[in-house]
């Protein structure tokens, strides 16, 4: 067995370690990150709890693997002194370094003590925030008394502990941190921000409901989190927040944003509100928007606004323009269930323009008007959208294709989407099938082909197919 080699001393010192030999907060670890406060408040817990006679393992692991010199000697920490009831401060007023361990504890009543020390002391302010969630209740409470009083001070920066609070929250008694640091923060241009700095998704939907209760969001800071925020929910709530405040003309042009969110859900609520805000003829262009749901809102309310769409959308897919109408205006064309769409839409599967025979090509599978042989001639369309919709159309009826054409499909020399979807289509076919046409595919230069063509050969008949 090789030898394990011993580990060297080191200089490196952990942000508990750096505060037992005197360092200040500010040196010991980055101030900016609320997991690293949130972490020192554990790990000093974590090497006082030593002094009650059990050792964490992982202290005792670092002195195993470092001999006794990869760390400092945490028996010099203060501690609770039965005798004397109180705390054996190293000096008196203790220092900054001491007063942050003795926060930290684990015995409450050091954690206690220490806290008439943190008045005067803003590096200490975060430490005091993290024992307004403390697990003890006379420290919990004396620390929430401690904070009021701190927070409108005048060295006190609420903005900065906004990460923190919220972080925070996930403690049993953390709610009341955020709340107080909301309400002396107030609305702030970068509160957005700091709402979505957390990583976990229930601290960021917890603290942006409390931010819309105590309306400390501006509007163009809900309109920032409606566009940025990554969770839905969040993004959701303040659409509605924002769509509340818009009035009749829109005069702070609130729905524009919203109108070119990437979210097809943000969308169709602008475009819903254009009517209320008396902006309706403006949902005309989103007739031919890319989602279902933006069109359909567009189609009600144009409605609302005396208009029929299906005429404008019979204009637009007769307009003789080479680049052919928008994708939107022939799906919406079918939605909207205007008479004479199949005549208008049959030749368009036909036009020069790929993106627009797919569109054709879905409006008529949704409008029921397309034959299984008008599927099978856009299987081998240049534009693989349009193979893809061809594709799932056929799928109900691969039973009923010509084996000999879905053989020639997925055949060497065809271009590589025609052959991936009717590779698809193949095995969406009977095992029998697949194994006679791909065969001779093992070592097909599509790897996708070729993995299909090994892993037929060896897949088993289904039960009771009598071979």
């Amino acid at each position: 067995m090789r030898k394990v080699i011993p580990l060297s001393p080191t200089l490196y010192l952990s942000p508990q370690d750096r505060l037992l030999v005197g360092k200040p907060l500010a040196a010991a670890l980055d101030a900016a990150d609320p997991q690293a406060w949130v972490d020192l408040d554990r790990r000093i817990r974590s090497e006082t709890a030593g002094r009650n006679g059990v050792l964490p393992l992982v202290s005792l692991l670092r002195e195993s693997r470092t001999g006794g010199r990869g760390s400092v000697d945490w028996s010099s920490a203060p501690h609770w002194d039965e005798e004397a009831e109180d705390v054996t401060w190293s000096q008196f007023p203790p220092r900054e370094a001491e007063t942050a361990i003795a926060l930290c504890h684990c015995r409450w009543e050091v954690r206690e003590a220490a806290l008439a020390f943190t008045p005067g002391q803003p590096a200490l302010l975060p430490l005091l925030l993290i024992r307004c969630a403390d697990r003890h209740i006379r420290v919990r409470e004396r620390a929430r008394r401690m904070t009021r009083a701190a927070l409108q001070g005048p060295e006190a920066e609420p903005a900065d502990l906004v990460p923190l609070a919220l972080r925070l929250t996930l403690f049993p008694h953390g709610d009341w941190a955020l709340d107080r640091v909301l309400d002396a923060t107030g609305p702030l241009p970068g509160l957005p921000e700091l709402l979505c700095a957390s990583h976990a998704p229930e601290v960021r939907i917890f603290g942006a409901r409390r931010a819309l209760e105590r309306d400390l969001l501006t509007p163009a800071g809900l309109t920032e989190l409606v566009l940025t925020a990554p969770d839905r929910a969040v993004r959701h709530r303040c659409t509605g927040e924002l769509l509340a405040q818009v009035t009749a003309g829109d005069p702070e042009r609130l729905l524009d944003p919203l109108l070119a969110a990437s979210s097809a859900v943000t969308r169709s609520s602008a475009v819903m509100a254009l009517h209320r805000a008396g902006r309706g003829p403006e949902a005309e262009p989103r007739l031919v928007d890319q989602s279902a749901r933006v069109r359909s809102a567009a189609r009600l309310v144009l409605r609302l606004e005396g208009r029929d769409p299906r005429e404008l959308y019979r204009e637009r897919c007769a307009d003789p323009a080479a680049s052919g109408p928008p994708p939107g205006a022939l799906l919406g064309l079918a939605e909207s269930g205007a008479p004479g769409a199949t005549a208008l839409l049959r030749p368009l599967t036909a036009h020069p323009e790929g993106r627009v025979r797919a569109a054709a090509l879905a409006a008529l599978r949704m409008l029921d008007a397309v034959s299984p042989d008008e599927l099978m001639a856009a299987m081998d369309d240049p534009h693989p959208p349009t193979v893809r919709t061809a594709y799932k159309a056929l799928v109900p009826y691969v039973l009923l294709v010509p084996e000999e054409w879905l053989a020639a499909l997925v055949a060497p020399g065809r271009p590589q989407h025609v052959r991936r979807f009717a590779l698809r289509l193949l095995c969406a076919h009977s095992l029998a099938l697949r194994k006679r046409v791909l065969a001779a595919m093992e070592d097909d230069e599509d790897p996708e082909v070729a993995h299909e063509a090994q892993r037929a050969r060896y897949e088993p008949p289904p039960a009771g197919s009598g071979g």
